[in-house]
């Protein structure tokens, strides 16, 4: 009789993980007080690892709700789309964000890459990052650019926000090698309250630049499946699992990880780790 008993726990368990926590999205509000460089507060909407396809179920509903916020900034900070029939959705989703300074979007590894299962056996044994299927980024960019969005590829944009003067830098993404920190920082000073989005936050291991207040990022999804009161069971980044998710101080910098909004679709399931689109206020 046990046996039954595991077995429907087992099952529970899965349907749960598979069929419920992917499909049960929460808006995370998080503050960063204490900012000296800003006169007044700046609102952030953050979102990261979409992974959109064709067809993309909750997101849907959760993008309407979405919709209904009013932030200062949307960054979004990378693996957008899932393979190329995603374009298309991501251009309707996002078009139908408002932000009043603008959405901001740098690219992740599934940007560039269509992962198949072969792929992403690949990419989690060790025998290569890279896809071997591309997807079109290059219409990718195009249709971001289409609905206003400013994709910052090792560039930046300087705001000025609510009379905060507000740089904005986003990285290329470390599959393509082609990062570059010179470039993408070259505008920073110590008086604007500098903004750097990377995909990847392991990148901040090889960051030697002084001046960045905060960084947005995403790619690790939380650890996707976490044990309570434990963490996550496995980790795709080299940083210590606690800058899995969430706000924390690393070396002088404040780091914000996104759990993440999906998942890549040979990887769908969650527990203990919902979706998530993560609102930050920054106060003075």
């Amino acid at each position: 009789m046990n046996w039954y008993w595991i077995a429907a726990f087992i099952l529970c368990l899965a349907c749960w993980s598979f069929l419920v926590e992917p499909n049960w999205p929460r808006l995370r509000r998080v503050s960063l007080r204490g900012q000296r460089k800003l006169v007044h507060p700046i609102s952030i909407l953050h979102l990261s690892d979409i992974h959109l396809v064709g067809t993309s179920g909750f997101k849907h509903y959760f993008f309407q709700e979405l919709s209904m916020l009013n932030p200062d900034l949307i960054v979004v900070t990378g693996d957008v789309i899932d393979h190329d029939s995603g374009i298309e959705t991501a251009r309707k989703y996002l078009s139908g964000l408002r932000a009043r300074y603008g959405t901001y979007v740098i690219l992740g590894n599934h940007d560039y890459y269509d992962y198949h299962i072969i792929d992403n056996i690949r990419y989690y044994t060790g025998f290569g990052k890279k896809g071997l299927h591309e997807n079109d980024v290059h219409r990718f960019v195009q249709a971001m650019n289409g609905i206003g969005a400013h994709v910052l590829v090792n560039d930046s944009v300087e705001l000025k926000i609510h009379g905060n003067p507000v740089l904005i830098c986003g990285t290329d993404d470390p599959i393509t090698r082609k990062i570059d920190f010179e470039r993408t920082l070259r505008r920073m000073t110590a008086k604007t309250f500098n903004i750097l989005l990377m995909h990847q936050l392991d990148g901040v291991l090889k960051l030697s630049h002084k001046g960045v207040d905060l960084i947005c990022s995403g790619h690790t999804h939380g650890g996707q499946l976490r044990i309570p009161f434990v963490g996550p069971l496995w980790r795709d980044s080299k940083m210590p699992r606690r800058y899995l998710d969430g706000l924390h101080l690393y070396k002088g910098i404040h780091v914000l990880v996104s759990r993440g909004m999906g998942a890549g679709r040979h990887l769908i399931p969650r527990f203990a780790c919902r979706p998530e689109a993560i609102w930050l206020d920054v106060t003075p």
